[in-house]
């Protein structure tokens, strides 16, 4: 049984993933949600714990080898067991089952953070106890015994090592012992290569880092002359790439690890920094740089935005959806709105933080017809942030009064009518939010504002995003459009107008 761990941010998307996958199944776990729209509003229980925790997502996939046939009961028992050595035990977790690969599987979204004490639960060494749990799940339910995925690309330790390591790993969740168990060399050489190549850098920038780690390397042609070796040494104890693992072989650097290597444009460079290395950093500093590597990576970058379209955008905002310059000029001029450089046919809507900083994306495709936006890039979690927009009063006011829509453009649209009904700016400050994730909201605010309008799109989808967050904000209040969107509400009342000035322009002609 092989097991695969990953951490992260947001529940829904993961949620999405796992019950809507082909011939996917809720089979267990300890919540009562049946949909991710209910699991993720469950899950926000334990968030309310700890709002400080980030990374509070855990997904574990287990996968069966191909002779095994586990019932749902059985897999449902399996899982329970693995979250509970696992330090799960007083978590919030469901259980899917996916058949829609040629191994059975299951997958479990879980809380990191405990219900009982509102601490994350220790992820030190999750790796290695991971392995000796489903090790000892194989025996206790007769199933193939098989290598995990780790083991494939790394050279495991020594049995001594190994079992060194479990044992004081066991001291230390006993409180039998203060520190973390000490990886051995090996295994130090090949945790520092993993990060310090999270961000795909070039082959001579990836050598002196670790140079600067205190790893010293050296790299050649091998034996038959057409690829390169390269083996590590740290401590005086050396290692060819080969007995750290296929990841770490020259070719595995570039394969599993995204290192980055032209030979016509790295070669000259790693004889220099092979022939004069770089000074190791002391210890702190090493942890620090590459602590920096993993954020840099987990930053995020918009998609490019190409300035000469933006006539383009300004036309399709202003003529095809009947936005006012008022709005679409700030909007360009902040960055906020903007034409992917890649994509000619997606606007991007820039989502920020409460305090303006920009962090995340969303995507609208003028070829789509469903009135939504899609989360850049597609494959990732939600991001904290949103698109919103304030008009009214003064810049410092504080704002009474929000209005919730489905997307940037209708929140745009919304506003514009907005401004129309009050002849030029509303009364008080008021802010313009698109909702693309209910359970992601910005409750400490919303809380303390009386005046919530639920502005979604008059349709099932819009129905049930307004029936969640009133369950949040009982003060908010449903605004549906008499029409399906607020943007063809706008757009319909315009070409009235337009009819009418050509009616009374027609009169005067007469």
């Amino acid at each position: 049984m092989i097991g695969k761990q990953t951490k992260g941010r947001g529940f829904r998307k993961l949620l999405d993933y796992l019950h809507n996958s082909e011939n996917a199944k809720l089979i267990g776990g300890n919540m009562s949600g049946r949909n991710p729209r209910e699991l993720a509003s469950e899950f926000r229980l334990s968030r309310q714990l700890n709002p400080d925790a980030e990374r509070v997502v855990y997904h574990v996939s287990l996968s069966a080898a191909k002779d095994d046939v586990i019932s749902e009961d059985k897999w449902c028992e399996i899982g329970n067991r693995y979250m509970k050595e696992m330090g799960f035990d007083a978590n919030q977790y469901a259980i899917f089952r996916h058949e829609n690969t040629d191994d059975d599987h299951i997958h479990i979204a879980a809380s990191r953070i405990r219900m009982d004490t509102g601490l994350l639960v220790d992820d030190s060494w999750d790796y290695v106890r991971s392995e000796k749990v489903l090790r000892q799940i194989e025996i206790d339910y007769d199933l193939v015994q098989v290598q995990g995925s780790r083991e494939k690309l790394n050279r495991t330790q020594s049995t001594g090592q190994f079992r060194r390591i479990q044992r004081e790993q066991e001291e230390y969740s006993q409180g039998r012992r203060d520190t973390p168990p000490e990886s051995s060399v090996k295994e130090s050489i090949q945790q520092t290569i993993d990060s310090a190549s999270v961000d795909h850098p070039q082959m001579p920038e990836f050598i002196t880092r670790l140079q600067q780690a205190g790893i010293s390397v050296r790299t050649g042609f091998t034996r038959n002359g057409k690829s390169k070796g390269i083996c590590y040494e740290k401590d005086g104890v050396a290692f060819s790439g080969t007995q750290l693992g296929a990841a770490y072989t020259f070719p595995g650097l570039q394969k599993h690890r995204g290192v980055d290597y032209q030979p016509e444009r790295d070669d000259e460079r790693i004889n220099v920094v092979l022939l004069i290395p770089s000074v190791p950093l002391p210890i702190e500093q090493v942890e620090k740089f590459l602590q920096e590597i993993e954020l840099k990576q987990t930053q995020w970058e918009p998609p490019p935005e190409d300035e000469s379209l933006r006539p383009v955008l300004q036309n399709y905002l202003t003529q095809k959806r009947g936005l006012t310059n008022f709005l679409v000029e700030p909007l360009q001029r902040q960055g906020l709105g903007y034409i992917d450089q890649q994509q000619q046919h997606r606007v991007v809507f820039i989502k920020r933080l409460l305090n303006g900083e920009k962090s995340g994306a969303l995507v609208w495709d003028t070829h789509r017809e469903d009135n939504r936006c899609i989360e850049y890039p597609e494959n990732s979690d939600r991001s904290q942030g949103w698109f919103h927009l304030k008009l009214g009063g003064e810049v410092d006011d504080k704002i009474e009064r929000v209005i919730l829509c489905d997307s940037p453009i209708e929140a745009l649209s919304v506003a514009h009518i907005d401004r129309d009904a009050h002849k030029g700016q509303p009364p008080v400050r008021t802010m313009y939010m698109a909702v693309d994730d209910p359970n992601s909201l910005p409750l400490e605010l919303l809380k303390n504002v009386n005046r919530i309008s639920l502005a979604f799109n008059n349709d099932e989808h819009g129905n049930q995003t307004a029936q969640v967050v009133q369950k949040m904000l009982p003060q908010a209040k449903r605004v549906a459009p008499s029409g399906r969107t607020w943007n063809e509400i706008l757009i319909e009342a315009q070409q009235r107008e337009i009819e009418q000035q050509k009616q009374r322009s027609r009169g005067f002609s007469r």
